[in-house]
């Protein structure tokens, strides 16, 4: 997965088995969420599995209808421990102080979901975390479970049950707020600009317990090491997906099918993959035909009307506009040499963000 905080809509595994555990704790079967191979499969995932954060919003209003209850939101933030979080969780737990849990929850949190970037602030007497959405597709629930548990776990690891926060959220207002107000302890407010925490400033000096600087440094690490495993494992398959698309753009055609034929993977959940990297197939398909057009004008004399056929353009002027648009050139001004002031090898600029 590629993890440079742009448009990505997946959470953790870690969400969902922190509601799956949340059912049990009540009674209720987990069968009625997920059927016998899913619930298997969660049970067995590497630490670092991802859902679409579509799935999980499906499954958290069926768990929802299974209880009963209105808002799920309140009684999973205090059923959520450290460890449901892994490696992350582990890290923050094991931090000297509120402020350095704060930062490993800015340098961790795209462990746990790639929907929010975490945000530690000071404003005036008073400190933040914020969550700031990145991506397009949005989710209250996951906001405001993220900082609800996380309140009253400053509370648990701290050994200060008396600390008072304030929360802001996106979003209307639940049918009852009391449970956010007991949790957060200050005051609540919805229908906000931003979903955020806040407390007084010295509280970010506060100690947590217990402390292992030992065990943190080698948590820490262990995090980083899943984080870079996560950009890697994204490179790699972007780029099978790319050959793909280059042998049969060579045949004439690729479309989305061929490619997961090929991955020996149904087409959805293929589209599901790219929709979790923010790579749509078109984007995929214009990436592809941008590399080629590149390397035949840097290194043919073929005519740009004969580039345009075998990149499976209707004609030469639609592969010039979209050849402009990549790298602000014409294909011509490209093959005839740099811009001036630009060095020979300068790589155009890709705009497929």
């Amino acid at each position: 997965m590629v993890i440079d905080g742009r448009f990505h809509r997946t959470v953790g595994v870690a969400y969902v088995r922190l509601m799956l555990s949340y059912l049990r704790s009540l009674g209720i079967d987990p069968a009625q969420v997920y059927d016998a191979d899913a619930l298997a499969r969660i049970e067995h995932a590497d630490p670092m599995a991802r859902y679409a954060l579509s799935e999980w919003r499906d499954t958290m209003d069926r768990a929802q209808a299974c209880t009963g209850q209105r808002d799920l939101i309140p009684s999973m933030s205090q059923h959520f421990q450290p460890w449901h979080a892994g490696v992350v969780g582990l890290t923050v737990m094991t931090s000297r102080t509120i402020y350095h849990l704060g930062c490993a929850l800015t340098r961790f949190h795209h462990l746990l979901n790639d929907v929010h970037r975490v945000e530690l602030g000071i404003e005036g007497e008073r400190f933040y975390l914020r969550l700031d959405q990145v991506t397009p597709e949005a989710s209250d629930r996951l906001a405001r479970l993220s900082l609800t548990a996380w309140g009253q776990n400053l509370r648990s690891l701290t050994g200060r049950h008396d600390l008072r926060f304030d929360g802001l959220f996106t979003g209307p207002a639940p049918q009852d707020i009391t449970p956010y107000q007991r949790l957060f302890g200050g005051t609540v407010q919805f229908e906000q600009a931003e979903n955020s925490m806040w407390g007084p400033l010295p509280y970010i000096h506060l100690p947590l317990i217990p402390q292992d600087t030992f065990v943190h440094s080698m948590l820490h690490d262990q995090a980083r090491e899943q984080l870079e495993t996560m950009a890697q494992g994204a490179s790699r398959f972007v780029a099978r997906l790319e050959a793909l698309v280059k042998k049969h753009l060579d045949q004439g055609e690729a479309t989305l099918d061929m490619l997961a034929a090929d991955l020996n993977m149904p087409a959805r959940t293929l589209q599901r993959r790219l929709d979790g990297l923010d790579l749509s197939f078109r984007k995929l398909v214009e990436r592809v035909r941008k590399m080629q057009a590149i390397g035949y004008l840097q290194d043919t004399r073929m005519p740009l009307s004969e580039i345009a056929a075998t990149l499976g353009f209707a004609n030469q002027g639609s592969f010039n506009r979209a050849f402009k648009r990549w790298t602000g050139r014409s294909p011509g001004e490209y093959r005839h040499g740099p811009k001036r002031g630009e060095p020979a090898d300068a790589e155009p600029q890709a705009d497929l963000a």
